[in-house]
């Protein structure tokens, strides 16, 4: 078979008239292109700059979290240092602060955790009902479920000490979910919490029952370095109730 030269320059010839001929679709292509580079490329030099925002007001409002109280002292707030003179004033500064940097960073990774924040001012505060609705919020938005199962248990004690007895009965329902259930990574602190929920009641049948649960899946470790720190508190415990121990 014969090469053509002249069908192959035929072709060529279709072929750029068929590029002139659409050459407002490359254009508009090659320019779509572009912008979605663009785009992408500016979204991750903005969201970069909005963690690092938001971290840095993290660390700010910790330090009013973490400020000293003074009885009979007056309150000082200053961009290096903070000191109250009451518990009062200290938690709703914390509520107030950790609030304005959740609405001002709720697009962040961290904005779970200003809502955590916020929540146990509010605990402190004596607020238990806005407490819990602030930390169903942040649960919902935390990506990592180790940290959500750890939260979902904090929540779960926050309800039992709501005033509102379907709340605590809530509460105590999702206490014994996690108690009972081995994958979740909170499951060894809900077997001590649910065990001490029952000592508390003077039900020292159940408490021994989760309490002993809690012994053989996490506190018979051969290195006493591997002990945990809740079976180490139930086994105080259940030498009160049992001689077994």
């Amino acid at each position: 078979m014969e090469f053509s030269y002249n069908a192959l320059v035929q072709w060529l010839d279709k072929t750029v008239q068929a590029l002139v001929g659409h050459r407002k679709q490359l254009v508009l292509g090659v320019i779509t292109l572009l912008a979605a580079a663009l785009l992408i490329v500016g979204y991750q030099w903005y969201d970069q700059r909005a963690q690092v925002k938001a971290h840095q007001a993290f660390l700010d409002a910790q330090r009013i979290y973490e400020a000293q109280v003074s009885p009979g002292h007056p309150t000082i707030i200053t961009p290096t240092s903070a000191q109250f003179g009451s518990e009062e004033e200290k938690w709703k500064k914390v509520e107030e602060v950790f609030k304005e940097t959740y609405s001002k960073h709720k697009g962040t990774g961290i904005a779970p955790v200003f809502l955590t924040y916020q929540a146990d001012a509010q605990a402190h505060l004596g607020k238990t009902d806005d407490a819990i609705v602030t930390l169903e919020i942040a649960v919902k938005a935390m990506s990592s479920l180790e940290i959500k199962d750890f939260y979902r248990l904090k929540l779960a004690l926050m309800k039992m000490d709501s005033n509102k007895e379907a709340v605590k009965q809530e509460g105590f329902a999702e206490l014994k979910k996690i108690a009972e259930a081995s994958t979740n990574y909170a499951n060894e602190a809900g077997l001590f919490y649910i065990g001490n929920y029952f000592w508390t009641q003077k039900d020292y049948s159940q408490a021994k029952n989760y309490w002993q649960q809690l012994m053989v899946k996490y506190g018979l470790k051969e290195q006493q370095k591997d002990q945990s720190g809740f079976a180490e508190l139930a086994r105080s415990k259940l030498k009160l109730i049992s001689a077994d121990w």
